[in-house]
């Protein structure tokens, strides 16, 4: 597949550079110049590698994800479906209180999906979330890992609550409230008591 004429710039993060060919999402991990050549090769393979995994345990799992296309390790690049939606932090706040419940139970049991299988996001915001026909799919799991553990679980958690608290401050209570009521990870109750834990030692911290 030629990659090389037609692609359209989306976006340029701290990892990463997304572009758009058709129906085609490519994602290259950037260079980082303060690092030894050698190493910094490694690292981005080591990533890409992760995030393709993520991807595929996800989907294989029942979780709306985009479907991974093509690798090219070479060159540090996923070749992935582009998902044609609205980013869920644009939209989420306009919804009706039907539909708000429906996606708030739809978040809640595809993460359930993610930490029943070992699979942490890392960064569960609902920029990282596109809606589309009425399904989540998450997207950019470059921050993501396998874990059982229930301190990566409860963090991911805390993670999704900050990131409502900043970005839908006005109903966050509310959304947070109907994803935990459909969220039943294995371990939800030590989960659940770990966040609680996770923020007593961010007030802590704060004084």
């Amino acid at each position: 597949m030629n990659f090389k004429v037609f692609m359209h710039f989306i976006s340029r993060g701290a990892e990463a550079i997304l572009y758009k060919k058709n129906d085609f999402l490519i994602k290259k991990r950037i260079s980082k110049g303060y690092r030894i050549k050698e190493l910094d090769n490694k690292l981005r393979k080591e990533r890409t590698i992760r995030e393709i995994k993520l991807l595929v345990e996800s989907k294989r799992n029942g979780v709306c994800v985009p479907t991974v296309i093509e690798k090219d390790l070479k060159n540090f690049k996923i070749v992935m479906e582009f998902v044609d939606g609205d980013v869920l932090r644009d939209v989420l706040d306009k919804l009706t209180k039907k539909r708000l419940n429906m996606i708030c139970k739809n978040i809640g049991e595809s993460i359930t999906k993610m930490h029943n299988a070992g699979i942490i996001h890392g960064d569960l915001t609902t920029s990282n979330m596109v809606l589309k026909n009425d399904h989540v799919y998450f997207i950019d799991f470059g921050l993501g890992k396998v874990s059982d553990k229930i301190e990566e679980k409860a963090v991911d958690l805390h993670l999704l609550k900050c990131a409502l608290i900043s970005k839908h401050n006005k109903i966050w209570d509310i959304i947070f409230k109907k994803i935990i009521e459909s969220y039943s990870a294995k371990g939800k109750e030590k989960i659940l008591k770990r966040l609680e834990e996770i923020e007593k030692r961010g007030r802590y911290a704060e004084r």
